[in-house]
């Protein structure tokens, strides 16, 4: 995969990890609201790494796009983005 892609990936996922480990650190909010949030957590990732896809597409880099489909495939899968680590998007 290309190194941008990469790394856009990487803190794609970082951040989507880091939103929901705030949400449940969030003992104060109620579970129905924790729930909501973490629905659109994954929802605006599943959006970015589409973007992310389409414009691999678009740049005829197959083999990045190869690699940002599977992650995509992980995520709705119901694997979420956590076996999509470092390593795994090189």
């Amino acid at each position: 995969m290309q190194p941008a892609y990469a790394t856009l990936i990487k803190e794609l996922v970082q951040e989507y990890h880091a939103k929901r480990a705030n949400l449940r650190a969030a003992t104060a909010t109620p579970p129905e609201l924790q729930q909501q949030l973490d629905d659109d957590y994954a929802y605006r990732l599943s959006i970015d790494l589409e973007d992310a896809l389409d414009d691999a597409w678009a740049a005829g880099d197959i083999e990045s796009a190869r690699q940002i489909d599977s992650v995509i495939r992980q995520f709705y899968m119901g694997q979420g983005v956590t076996g999509c680590s470092h390593h795994n998007l090189a």
